[in-house]
């Protein structure tokens, strides 16, 4: 198993969203978590990635349990692409893109660049995005440069919040089989939180969350 979630706990202050959440995932399978709103799906994605103080359980990838301090090179191959916002405003789209590479890795200016560039064309990011900062960017945009950030990396866990968001049909699943692409070079397990159905048919397993739980469903 490339990943597993076992009896995950989220528990706000006021408010317990999560509780007893199992999941186990193969490399290159793609899992959808059908969401609504409000329901914790962001929530979700954030836990398992340990990004959150207030969870218990564990989360095992590489050998590691993610929410309790992993090392540098296992945090590092998790990529995580927020449905709105998380770009840097003081740094183009480029760079942003490489930002991973430029504090995480020894490579080269010449070395990030040529990954940048590889990926925001695989992706079908527009060369005259480059130079452009965050704010000039529409949802779309920006979520499609999240993913390239994440994807720069080549993640052997990615964790995408609500992709679809503006996007055409004929978008989203283009967007879907680029990862499905992605997968065939290197192998990447992918969780998305989605109200989409053409995501959800996309997914190799349906989740719904349903009273604090992650429940399979076969019938979305």
């Amino acid at each position: 198993m490339a990943v597993t979630v076992k009896d995950l706990r989220i528990e706000f202050p006021d408010k317990l969203v999560f509780e007893d959440v199992n999941l186990s995932l193969d490399d290159n399978e793609i899992v959808a978590i059908r969401t609504r709103v409000l329901d914790g799906g962001t929530s979700l994605l954030k836990g398992i990635a340990g990004f959150m103080n207030n969870v218990a359980g564990e989360v095992e990838y590489l050998g590691v349990n993610l929410l309790r301090n992993p090392p540098a090179h296992v945090l590092f191959k998790v990529g995580f692409v927020y449905e709105n916002h998380g770009l840097i405003s003081l740094y183009n789209v480029f760079q942003n893109i490489g930002l991973p590479l430029q504090f995480h890795t020894n490579f080269s200016i010449e070395e990030i660049n040529e990954r940048v560039d590889g990926v925001c064309r695989f992706l079908g990011i527009d060369e005259a995005l480059y130079f452009l900062r965050p704010h000039r960017l529409n949802d779309v945009q920006t979520r499609m440069v999240n993913l390239a950030r994440a994807l720069v990396v080549e993640p052997g866990l990615l964790l995408i919040d609500e992709l679809e968001g503006g996007m055409s049909d004929e978008m989203i699943r283009d967007t879907m089989n680029r990862l499905r692409e992605r997968q065939q070079e290197s192998p990447m397990a992918i969780v998305i939180t989605t109200s989409n159905p053409i995501v959800m048919s996309t997914a190799d397993r349906v989740f719904a969350i349903e009273d604090r739980k992650l429940v399979q469903r076969t019938d979305l």
